[in-house]
């Protein structure tokens, strides 16, 4: 059986008023989680006795369980105390990391678009030059829409809940079709396009549309879809 989780010990500077007799609370050290059941949800840490705690690695922790209960719950239905279990995590450590549930929803984001900024990028890198970079990004949605959990675009999901409101969720939302506009823009100058801007928007939208779709549908079949499109946009252009 693992060692039980090590307990911060409080030093004791109140007396007790459950017992005017007590006298320990002139011990400069004292464990009043014992004493103080309430203590516990604060005090207990989320390391084995022994163990160092780490900073980075705790709030990798909690923006991956965010994240995840986010995409299933939304952003609004889902609780900080759900996001403190799934990661566990005391409220009190999230609060310290990131200073509201805002603050973590936009951490959350900012967070999941790094990657997916990185994730396309490498894809396209890696792919043979012209067109193929262009539909090296498809076939990668493609796959994405295959998996187990798929659930949409974490940043349109999330700009369409917060909907009628100009924050961290709509404003990421609209970097992430930025960065969307500007690498089909790229990509599609580099194979030679005409009217690389037009055709850049024109993709985004086969893009964000087929992601949508395939999320409300459950129809993972719709990134083979999209790639036909977008075969049929570029042999037009």
């Amino acid at each position: 059986m693992p060692p039980p989780p090590a307990r911060i010990l409080l030093p004791s500077t109140h007396r007790s008023w459950t017992d005017s007799t007590d006298r320990s609370y002139l011990s400069p050290l004292r464990d009043d989680t014992d004493r103080y059941p309430v203590l516990r949800r604060w005090c207990t840490m989320p390391v084995k006795a022994g163990e160092r705690l780490d900073p980075e690695a705790t709030r990798a922790r909690i923006l991956k369980a965010a994240s995840e209960v986010f995409l299933q719950r939304g952003i609004h239905a889902a609780g900080i105390n759900e996001v403190a279990e799934a990661a566990g995590a005391s409220k009190l450590t999230i609060y310290k990391n990131f200073g509201s549930k805002d603050g973590l929803v936009e951490a959350v984001l900012t967070d999941r678009t790094q990657r997916v900024r990185a994730w396309h990028e490498q894809a396209v890198e890696q792919a043979t030059a012209g067109r193929e970079r262009i539909l090296a990004v498809f076939d990668l949605v493609a796959n994405w829409y295959a998996e187990s959990g798929f659930r949409g675009c974490a940043m349109m999901n999330a700009a369409t809940e917060d909907r009628g409101h100009d924050g961290a969720p709509r404003r990421l939302a609209q970097d992430h079709l930025t960065f969307y506009r500007n690498l089909f823009q790229r990509l599609l100058t580099e194979a030679g396009v005409r009217d690389p801007e037009t055709m850049a928007r024109q993709l985004v939208i086969v893009l964000e549309g087929a992601t949508i779709i395939s999320a409300v549908d459950r129809d993972p079949g719709l990134g083979a879809e999209a790639r036909v499109i977008v075969e049929t946009l570029l042999d037009a252009a």
